[in-house]
């Protein structure tokens, strides 16, 4: 599962990011290890991506830990699993790539993060199927829940690509219940689009079976592509768990 043999902090020598910069074209994802809590991985992300940040809830950094108030939602900052989404829906224009850097993994073993390439997926599609996903618009932006108005939303189509690489923007919670955080134990009445219904039923099976799990050790970091990678966390039990998101380009 690792990109890098490396423990002790990040390399910038030119070679160094170019080889990171192809790990990540190549896999859509690079998981770097290292020993040191200060290295600059900011600066390392900006590097392979070529991209600047994004704010988020108007900030360069999201803390990604457990806050009680949203302990019963299927939330970043709860601990109940995420189902597999990719990252701002609602963003006009979402984030290329995500970034996560762990400042203290969960003792308890659980809070992996789950990731899936795509391309699979639209392979099991039919023609039909895929191009009612590139030619219909559909409105992201949740209008109840924890994230109600949380931006003024985006219109755009669920599939798209950029040459040859698909770039895909969904949320089996979205889809599904409408809401990105609902509670999993006490959904809201909610009537989805039969047809992204059914896609987003497939998507969670084929999801099932084809994610890989990375459990990030202390002081690592996670880079992966946010158009052609889905991504979903395990739940966990451990209120100290805490990890730093930040969005590219």
């Amino acid at each position: 599962m690792l990109t890098s043999s490396s423990r002790n902090s990040f390399n910038f020598s030119v070679q160094s990011i170019e080889n990171y910069q192809n790990l990540l074209a190549q896999n859509h994802f690079i998981y770097v290890e290292t020993e040191d809590p200060s290295c600059d991985w900011i600066k390392f992300a900006k590097l392979v991506t070529g991209e600047d940040l994004i704010p988020q809830y108007g900030k360069d950094i999201f803390h990604v830990k457990y806050e009680p108030e949203f302990l019963k939602f299927s939330d970043a900052r709860g601990q109940k699993p995420l189902l597999p989404h990719t990252e701002a829906t609602d963003y006009p224009s979402p984030p290329k790539y995500l970034g996560l850097w762990c400042k203290k993994p969960a003792d308890c073993g659980g809070g992996l993060t789950t990731l899936a390439d795509v391309e699979g997926f639209l392979k099991t599609l039919t023609e039909a199927e895929k191009q009612k996903l590139m030619e219909t618009q559909h409105y992201f932006g949740a209008t109840g829940g924890v994230h109600a108005n949380r931006t003024e939303g985006a219109v755009h189509t669920i599939l798209s690509f950029n040459d040859n690489k698909p770039i895909f923007r969904f949320s089996c919670n979205y889809i599904t219940h409408g809401d990105y955080s609902p509670d999993p134990d006490n959904l809201n009445p909610f009537t989805p689009d039969p047809f992204l219904a059914e896609i987003s039923d497939r998507f969670m099976k084929y999801y099932e079976e084809n994610h890989m799990a990375i459990r990030m050790d202390q002081y690592s970091f996670l880079l992966w592509d946010n158009q052609c990678m889905a991504h979903s966390r395990t739940t966990y039990s451990d209120p100290t768990r805490i990890l730093e998101r930040i969005f590219l380009g």
